[in-house]
């Protein structure tokens, strides 16, 4: 079938698209002079994009084409062979520099996306150009990459595989095992993160921060991390099927909240670039009689607009409130704070803009200090540490003009996010974070700040933080309660709203008192009890020898524990930062003041009264025990075995006993309160229970004397054991005062 050709054709302007693909068939002719490509509609959008709909002539690729207008074409009609073509130039090559070149621009195209951190548009862009041919193997691995980084970036799960096909493909880039890692670590896959964070580090040795994420991997692979004592619960009456976060108290009584959500009846009906969720409002929720939350209902007067709002923060007086605008689409793309006030029918009326600074910068996630006169808010603005940071601007008079922003430091701020903070009083700061030690995802972080040093970060642990994001944590002012927002596993939607609450503390303490000798219970002892915050209690003990109370969250303790007769037994203990509801336990051996004990390990070179440094230990013991009973004084006895002249061991004793009492001297015990006395070989040790079981041969009650050594003593070896048991040193009580 043949197709009659005009004699001079005419050039249709393309101005109008619709008409130019639909009234007529136009072909490209390529210069074999034997068939001609036809154009089907709008369907080649590449050749589309090359002729730019309002030209002939492609100069930018240095191609020349005349498109030949055919009338009475059918429409099933794939090629059509011609007697005569006119062509300028190579239309096949100009076809080929069309789909290199649309390549080259969708890649310019999504780069600029992901540049733009417009990571939900940038991965729609990357996922197509992998669908299509044209890519180098080099551009395909670095598009696998920053597809990974765009899905992780934007909370989608897929990034994970793309990140392996990245680095399968040969990715050179330590960024791809990082962001793996991470990506692992976010879905709970803890051991294939451990190995991803441990190949990372042998590219990056030097990265603290990431080897502090590998231990806490490590932790977490192993379940050795213990939780806090928050309890977390979904709010369901405030949560939907799409995104609900950014929490704020619009009444004194916590009764009314407003948050954030991407809920279907938000305005805006077109997506977010950054995230690809649906544009978000502010909404807000009523508390009932029956502690359920009302229906959430977008919020009265003109603030929500089709453009994305919400991360709003109120003032005390709660007539004025700061909230985040962002627009995503059109010639002023980013975030600002807004400033809006309630009029006199008490809605919110035509809300400003608050100027900060350039407005090239994203700005947001507004937080007011206590007092009002400082304003905490997030930015990307030049001279922070990474992405986005938190900055601090101090109000200027009554209205609402801020000083220049400041930069609260590298104690918080990091190569990675800083956002939502929120000032919980003058010390304290939370805020989340990606680029602190965390459990994956957005972190929640307390901020502590120091006289000198700064500030204190600390992560708020489980169960606040999870795998995924955590964020936009708020507090009642009296107690340790509030909400904050998640992306865990188990919610509704996407980003849900948590409530949490740290219930009071229960700690308690069960004393045991028994004696020393056979651990028999010891009934009527009296246990004083003392706390740092001022209480002191004094309990008995019951017939089984036990007695208990209950402690103060926060505090420390002292108990001393008495009975006529006996030595004063003490301990000392904390409920400070106990995490959980906790029963403490001590035991206290009561040692009659009637015998004689033996102080172990009191040592001497051969021939010498020099107390070796071994001994101060056993020394420093005796100490606590002559400072926790002030009312005793007491004898320090040292006694030898019988080799030798007997006068030479009497006197060496005597100087061996006087260097103790010289040494308890130095530490600040009374002179008066003690007595050095030597007795030579004159007073055999008598074997207690304890040296029966250590010793098989020796037997309970027995004088380990010459006599006993002749009789019963088979070996050397034996005969060395009794010398040095009756090498000792001993103290007994002498007198006893009130």
């Amino acid at each position: 079938m043949s197709a009659k050709l005009d004699e001079n054709p005419e050039f249709p302007s393309v101005r109008d698209e619709k008409s130019f693909f639909t009234e007529e068939r136009y072909f490209l002719l390529p210069c074999d002079n034997l068939k001609c490509i036809p154009l089907s509609r709008s369907k080649n959008s590449e050749i589309r994009h090359f002729l730019g709909y309002n030209s002939y002539l492609c100069s930018q690729y240095a191609f020349a084409m005349y498109l030949l207008k055919i009338r009475h074409v059918r429409l099933g009609m794939r090629h059509v062979r011609l007697g005569r073509c006119l062509c300028l130039a190579v239309a096949v090559a100009a076809l080929l520099c069309g789909a290199s070149c649309t390549v080259k621009w969708r890649l310019k195209r999504a780069n600029k996306s992901y540049e733009q951190q417009a990571y939900s548009r940038a991965a729609d862009r990357y996922r197509k150009l992998l669908a299509k041919s044209g890519l180098t193997r080099d551009q395909q691995v670095d598009v696998l990459f920053r597809l990974a980084e765009s899905y992780r970036l934007s909370g989608n799960s897929q990034a994970e595989g793309y990140y392996a096909r990245a680095i399968s493909r040969g990715n050179p880039n330590p960024d791809a095992l990082l962001g793996l890692a991470k990506s692992l670590q976010g879905s709970e896959k803890y051991a294939a993160a451990v190995t991803a964070y441990e190949s990372y580090l042998q590219l990056a040795p030097q990265d603290s921060l990431t080897r502090q994420m590998l231990a806490l991997c490590v932790a977490l692979r192993d379940s050795a991390v213990v939780g806090t004592r928050y309890i977390v619960d979904k709010v369901g009456d405030f949560n939907s099927a799409k995104d609900d976060f950014a929490p704020a108290f619009a009444e004194d009584d916590y009764s009314v909240v407003y948050f954030t959500s991407s809920r279907d009846e938000a305005l805006g009906k077109k997506k977010n670039i950054v995230t690809g969720s649906k544009s978000t409002d502010i909404f807000f929720s009523r508390q009932g009689r029956n502690g359920r939350w009302e229906k959430p209902l977008p919020l009265e007067g003109e603030i929500n607009t089709k453009s994305d709002e919400g991360a709003c923060a109120l003032t005390s007086s709660l007539r004025a409130m700061y909230f985040t605008q962002c627009l995503t689409r059109g010639p002023k793309i980013g975030c600002s704070i807004c400033t809006v006030a309630r009029n006199d029918e008490n809605v919110w009326a035509e809300f400003d803009k608050v100027n900060l600074f350039d407005s090239t910068f994203n700005v947001a996630h507004p937080a007011f200090s206590e007092d009002g006169s400082e304003l905490y808010f997030a930015s990307d603005m030049e001279g922070g540490y990474g992405g986005f940071d938190i900055w601090v601007a101090n109000r200027m008079g009554d209205g609402n003009e801020w000083s220049e922003p400041v930069n609260l430091g590298a104690a918080i701020n990091t190569a990675g996010n800083e956002m939502y903070p929120y000032a919980r009083d003058e010390a304290t700061l939370y805020f989340a974070s990606n680029g602190h030690k965390g459990f994956g995802g957005l972190d929640i972080f307390k901020a502590t700040r120091q006289e000198r040093s700064g500030w204190r970060v600390e992560n708020m642990g489980l169960p606040i933080n999870s795998s995924a994001d955590d964020f936009s944590i708020i507090f009642e002012k009296e107690r340790e309660a509030g909400y904050f927002a998640s992306r865990r596993k188990g919610g509704k939607g996407g980003d849900d709203i948590y409530r949490f609450v740290l219930p009071e503390a229960k700690y308690m303490f069960i004393g045991s008192v028994r004696y020393y000798d056979d651990a028999a219970p010891v009934a009527d002892a009296s246990a004083k009890i003392i706390s740092s915050d001022g209480e002191t209690l004094i309990q008995k003990t019951e017939r089984d020898g036990l007695f208990s109370l209950q402690l103060h969250p926060e505090a420390d303790y002292l108990v001393v524990v008495t009975k006529p007769g006996y030595f004063n037994q003490k301990a000392k203990f904390s409920t400070k930062g106990l995490d959980a509801i906790t029963t403490l336990r001590d035991e206290f051996r009561m040692r009659s003041t009637a015998k004689a004990i033996t102080l172990e390990n009191i040592l001497y070179d051969l021939a010498s009264w020099e107390l070796r440094k071994e001994s101060e230990a056993s020394l420093d013991q005796l100490v606590e025990v002559l400072n926790d009973n002030p009312g005793i004084s007491i004898e320090i006895s040292s006694h030898s075995d019988s080799r030798g002249d007997s006068t030479f061991n009497l006197n060496l004793s005597q100087k061996r006993a006087q260097s103790v009492v010289d040494y308890l001297v130095s530490k600040g015990i009374d002179a008066s309160r003690l007595k050095a006395k030597g007795y030579g070989e004159t007073t055999p040790r008598i074997v207690d229970k304890a040296l029966a079981a250590q010793h098989k041969f020796l037997k309970e009650g027995v004088a380990l004397s010459d006599d006993f050594i002749r009789q019963y003593v088979s070996n050397t070896e034996e005969e060395e054991i009794v010398d040095q048991l009756n090498r000792r040193t001993e103290f007994k009580v002498i007198a006893t005062t009130p």
